[in-house]
């Protein structure tokens, strides 16, 4: 597992928001060409679990995307009230496409009616 701090105001407020944490890739594109994968955390399970490292941080659910490099991260709380937002400290990772393929697009893909021959979409 990678190493992975959380501060005391940001594991206390992951633990009020359901106590689970995903650490997931965001991808970042250049002027010039190339994309790099920035971390963002957010206090819910990830869409594609398969595609994490779990750990169990302070008694925080942690998700680690495999995209991202090992570290070190540190997970941080800042804002005001309700404007309260979790931010990441750590390393750039070059970026890796994920494992999981992208969702099916039947509604967006043509095919042929084999009855008659009409294409629908």
């Amino acid at each position: 597992m990678a190493e992975l701090q959380l501060t005391p105001a940001a594991r206390d407020w992951v633990r009020r928001h359901g106590g689970v944490l995903t650490l997931r890739a965001t991808p970042r594109h250049g002027c010039c060409g190339g994309r790099a994968a920035l971390p963002a955390a957010e206090a819910r399970a990830p869409d594609a679990p398969e595609d994490y490292a779990v750990d169990n941080i302070d008694g925080v659910t942690v998700y680690r995307a495999q995209a991202l490099a090992e570290g070190p991260y540190r997970i941080d709380l800042e804002g005001f009230w309700r404007w309260r937002r979790l931010t990441v400290e750590g390393d750039i990772s070059p970026w890796r496409p994920t494992r999981t393929p992208p969702p099916n697009r039947e509604s967006t893909r043509r095919t042929e009616n084999p009855d008659n021959g009409d294409v629908k979409c």
